[in-house]
């Protein structure tokens, strides 16, 4: 038999995401004709058109996943309901392993609304019994250095000028580029099945994170300038004022609540992780590392272009389905 014929079929859904970008095999899509899919395509990755989540049948999703071994999904935040009857579906084709978009920071229960949704899902997937691996991955580097102070106005840079509480409370990070790289290193370890792994390339607070870009950003008069100083008081003023706000400042909560967890309460770190029972990437991986720091991610590749993974207007976007 070939080593072709051997390899796992794995579907990822919410492929031509952030996320989904660092980890591709076959891509499932709803349209051929993004630029992204054009890209995969052009590649040599396997393009599969599926309608979307919230309108396809359950007989559909069977149908598409049978003969599917693993089933990644990295879809859009907002979306992540529509995760149930594509994991119900995979668990009748015989699916042999789900990954449900978790991807991101550590927290526990009743911190981060996001996060409760997401452990949500996760007790979905134990009720239906199916082979499963859950994968955190901290905060990505993109998501916390602060940009060139030339970048003041634009509403996702004007986020990350903000240093956030006392300055020393450590946040665990990885390149979103090199998330793909663990999630098949993942995949195909049978020790992973049926755990949650904790992907982490470095540990920073806010005041070595701030020291760096002032280093590396060629204008270190300037970032301090444009930093604004945000303590807990005003993180959980703002926090109150998206919960309370509704759906309409929804992306408000989020923003804060994740202020709040990685720079007050100080959840996101792999000991944290690990003590709940996440495996630690470093620990089973010890030949993946060591990684690039995020010091040298600011010098090498951040501060010479620096882009942030989303669009502008995603922060405007309150159509799951759209995103896939």
């Amino acid at each position: 038999m070939s080593s072709d014929q051997v390899k796992p079929r794995v579907f990822v859904f919410g492929a031509n995401g952030a996320t989904g970008i660092s980890i591709r095999v076959a891509a499932v899509v709803r349209s051929p004709n993004k630029p992204a899919v054009v890209d995969f395509k052009n590649r040599g990755v396997e393009i599969v058109i599926s309608p979307s989540l919230d309108s396809a049948s359950h007989e559909e999703l069977v149908k598409l996943l049978t003969g599917v071994d693993i089933v990644v999904s990295a879809i859009h935040v907002f979306a992540l309901e529509a995760q149930r009857p594509l994991f119900a579906a995979a668990k009748e084709a015989g699916v042999k392993r789900v990954v449900p978009c978790d991807f991101g920071t550590y927290a526990p229960p009743g911190v981060m609304l996001i996060k409760d949704k997401k452990l949500a899902i996760q007790e979905y997937i134990r009720q239906l019994g199916i082979g499963h691996t859950f994968i955190d991955v901290g905060y990505w580097y993109q998501a916390l250095l602060p940009y060139p102070p030339s970048y003041v106005g634009n509403p996702l840079a004007d986020v990350n000028f903000q240093y956030r509480g006392p300055g020393n409370v450590p946040v665990a990070c990885t390149d979103l580029d090199h998330i793909g790289d663990f999630v098949a290193r993942i995949l195909s370890d049978p020790r992973t099945l049926n755990q949650s792994v904790f992907v982490w390339e470095d540990q920073v607070t806010a005041d070595e994170l701030f020291r760096i870009a002032e280093e590396k950003c060629g204008d270190p008069e300037g970032l301090r300038r444009v930093t604004v100083k945000v303590d807990e008081d005003e993180i959980r003023a703002k926090l109150k004022e998206g919960i309370e706000g509704g759906e309409a400042t929804l992306v408000i909560r989020i923003l804060y609540e994740y202020s709040l967890s990685l720079f007050i309460r100080g959840d996101n770190t792999v000991e944290n992780a690990v003590r709940d029972g996440a495996l630690d990437s470093r620990v089973l991986y010890p030949d993946m590392y060591p990684r690039r720091t995020i010091a040298e991610f600011a010098a090498e590749k951040w501060y010479p272009n620096p882009k942030y993974p989303y669009p502008e207007d995603t922060l405007k976007q309150y159509d799951p389905i759209k995103s896939q």
